[in-house]
């Protein structure tokens, strides 16, 4: 197909039942979810013979909000109307009513840009999720990897934290997968909080979220002074890096939104400072985002057909706002058509497997069996796992890996049954200046989270307990590491350096 396709789908419109914001939103995640737009990218339109509603110039499909759909006479005057609104009035005035989505998906955008009407694709479709459905099918890039039938393609349509208006909107992870809640973090107070009561969790999530967390500072204060606002930015980020210490993201996050806004209050002053740090928060979630996509991608390529594959804590949209790390590679693969199936460790104490990678397992269409974490070691002597994949929430330059706790154990048994143990996770969680594993910080928790899981007691009053947060896998015990420039291998001080080159992403 080339640049600019118009691609019309047979059918009648169903007026009325794809106009309202809900349905642009899932359209908007989906089309990013899919990898055909990315930030501002793209456009969707729908028309029922009287009313046209179409995204605005700017808006983030991923994210749309109230204001960024304008609406008015299919003929009349739209401000802020996307710059491709006659392209989408042609195609209503040549077939009818409808709806309209145009995507970017590789290999359909020439390098100058091109104009409305002449990039990417155009797709016009009785209503937007069948509009998505096309845009993905007429894909040449995306075909090889779609079933025959759209309707059970998995698709991530979960947004674990998203900025609003001044507003950091966090998915309360601890309330899944009985309640979806949103909490409304006005302060890097409550920001830092909700990272460390675990409401908001993952490393590379907890990257977005920290980044959102000093853009949301810099948002809230009235300092006129750029020296005052930059060393409020520097209060904030301590606080935020304390609140998670063993997750480098934060630290890496923080870092760079204050470096962007250092850079801004010699130009701006103030207010170039506030935009600087929301605008590189927001290319923090764009590259968490990318480098999800290419991870899975890689990963796969390690998967056999039929594979069962074991995989611990959540690494899914959940503690990435992209389609996953480690889970990034089950799902790469399950749309690969691989046959695979997913045990699923409970990952106690917080049971962030069960609760969290099931709930997304299960939304996904993969097929999964959960099991206590303590069975992950019959299954490999039964010859009944095939290769094992996590996340990461701090790599050493030698390669060795801190995550969940859980996870060493695991590393420990895949070496003795033979079994490949990788790791996914995006050189951000690599930390080049941290040696090697015993200079991690490895977080303690409340003993209270063992002895009362989910606030439920399961020991006697008064029992002593420990609660280490993570462990460290030795990098000797690591078959590879798997990131968004390529697969690691050992020796890791030598590939993980490659893959850094000049300096980190």
């Amino acid at each position: 197909m080339g640049t600019g396709a118009l691609v019309p789908v047979d059918g009648e419109p169903d007026p009325g039942a794809e106009w309202g914001l809900e349905q642009f939103q899932r359209a908007g995640r989906t089309l990013a979810s899919l990898g055909l737009i990315r930030a501002a990218e793209g456009n969707l339109s729908t028309f029922d013979g009287r009313v046209l509603a179409i995204t605005r110039t700017g808006s983030w499909l991923a994210h749309l909000k109230p204001g960024d759909i304008v609406r008015g006479d299919s003929d009349g005057t739209l401000p802020g109307a996307s710059s491709d609104l006659e392209v989408h009035r042609r195609l209503y005035r040549e077939i009818g009513p409808g709806a309209v989505v145009h995507a970017h998906p590789p290999g359909t955008v020439p390098e100058d840009g091109g104009g409305p009407g002449t990039h990417g694709i155009y797709v016009f479709a009785p209503s937007l999720s069948q509009g998505v459905e096309e845009a993905l099918r007429r894909t040449p890039e995306a075909a090889a990897h779609v079933p025959d039938r759209f309707s059970g393609y998995p698709v991530v349509d979960i947004q674990p934290v998203v900025w609003e208006d001044g507003t950091v909107r966090i998915l309360d992870q601890r309330k899944l997968p009985a309640v979806e809640r949103y909490l409304d973090a006005v302060t890097v107070e409550e920001v830092a909080e909700a990272i460390r009561t675990l409401a908001v969790r993952g490393a590379p999530l907890l990257g977005v979220t920290a980044g959102f967390g000093v853009a949301l500072s810099a948002a809230r204060s009235d300092n006129a002074d750029p020296d005052a606002l930059l060393g409020a930015l520097e209060r904030a980020g301590e606080l935020l890096i304390r609140s998670r210490p063993t997750a480098v993201n934060v630290s890496w996050a923080v870092r760079r939104v204050r470096d962007a806004a250092r850079r801004a209050a010699g130009i701006g002053g103030s207010p170039a400072i506030r935009g600087a740090t929301l605008d590189e928060a927001r290319a923090i979630l764009e590259q968490e985002q990318a480098s999800c996509e290419a991870i899975g991608e890689l990963g796969a390529e390690l998967v056999p057909a039929g594979a069962r594959i074991l995989t611990h804590c959540n690494t899914g949209v959940l503690a990435t706002c992209g389609i996953g790390t480690a889970q990034g590679v089950i799902l790469s693969a399950h749309r690969a058509g691989k046959d695979i199936k997913v045990w699923v460790d409970e990952t106690r104490p917080l049971l962030q497997g069960a609760r969290l990678t099931a709930w997304e397992l299960q939304r996904l269409g993969i097929p999964m069996t959960l099991v206590v974490d303590s069975a992950a070691g019959s299954l490999m002597a039964k010859g009944q796992v095939d290769l094992v994949v996590v996340g990461a929430d701090r790599i050493s330059a030698n390669g060795d890996t801190a995550n969940k706790v859980g996870t060493y154990p695991l590393a420990v048994l895949a070496a003795y049954h033979g079994v490949p143990f990788y790791v996914a996770a995006p050189l951000s969680t690599v930390d080049p200046a941290t040696p090697d594993g015993k200079d991690i910080d490895i977080e303690a928790r409340e003993p209270d989270e063992v002895t009362s899981p989910l606030g439920v007691p399961s020991a006697p009053k008064g029992t002593p307990a420990a609660n280490p947060a993570f462990d460290l896998t030795p990098a000797e015990l690591i078959t590879a590491i798997v990131t968004e420039r390529g697969v690691a291998r050992p020796p890791y001080p030598d590939s993980l350096a490659r893959l850094l080159g000049k300096g980190r992403p």
